[in-house]
């Protein structure tokens, strides 16, 4: 989970395809996807809408998630100081699971009866409206990441289009400079799309670390509401 906490940010505060595109440079000059250097290889298939193993869904479903008290929709948890600072504190996944939960139990320790009730059940909807927005921004770049992915696979085909027409027979000194040309294209290109591809496991993971961790802080605050003080 501490990896994933450290990879989100960078992937999606500064958007993926620039991150790689970064990366690219400092890695093999080989060129992955195209075989042996200089020789074609088939067209790259954009893959489906969604590039995820993992099932997409759209939102998370807050009934899934918290069997408390019921929620009234009229609460607001930014009215509660008290919440919204823990809400800050422990939604960051850079801190760790078993520290938040720490964190909450400490917190509920300070209120008794009805008020304790209303103020965890305050605190779940904070963390659980903090996080489904980040979730939400994931997705949405993981959809971006596709898209480029998409163009860039198109290009691909069309610069091994290009070369095709290419007589590599030619002694022109033009038309050789301009197979040179696309050959490096192409061939940075398919650095480029491999190696975006090569982070989509991890980022495809994100989504659903959230999730695991909106359970598992909601647990915990649902256990707190069991305890009579």
């Amino acid at each position: 989970m501490k990896a994933g906490a450290r990879l989100c940010p960078l992937l999606f505060a500064f958007g993926i395809a620039s991150i790689v595109a970064t990366a690219s440079m400092a890695q093999s000059t080989e060129a992955p996807g195209t075989g042996t250097e200089g020789t074609q290889a088939g067209p790259i298939q954009p893959a489906s809408e969604w590039p995820c193993e993992q099932p997409l869904r759209p939102e998370m479903s807050i009934g899934a998630m918290w069997q408390g008290p019921e929620l009234d929709a009229q609460d607001d948890w930014r009215e509660v100081s008290a919440v919204v600072t823990l809400v800050n504190q422990i939604a960051p996944r850079s801190v760790p699971q078993e520290e938040a939960v720490a964190n909450i139990r400490r917190f509920a320790a300070g209120y008794q009866g009805a008020e304790r009730s209303t103020v965890l059940t305050e605190l779940f909807v904070g963390l659980f409206e903090t996080l489904s927005a980040e979730r939400n921004d994931i997705v949405r770049g993981i959809k971006r990441f596709h898209r480029r992915q998409d163009a860039l696979a198109r290009r691909i085909e069309e610069g091994w289009k290009a070369l095709g027409e290419i007589d590599p027979n030619t002694t022109d000194p033009k038309i050789m400079e301009r197979r040179a040309e696309l050959q490096q294209q192409v061939d940075w290109d398919s650095r480029i799309f491999d190696d975006r591809q090569r982070l989509l496991p991890a980022v495809c993971e994100q989504p659903r670390v959230l999730e695991q961790r909106v359970f598992a802080l909601a647990r915990a605050i649902q256990e707190q509401l069991t305890i009579t003080q």
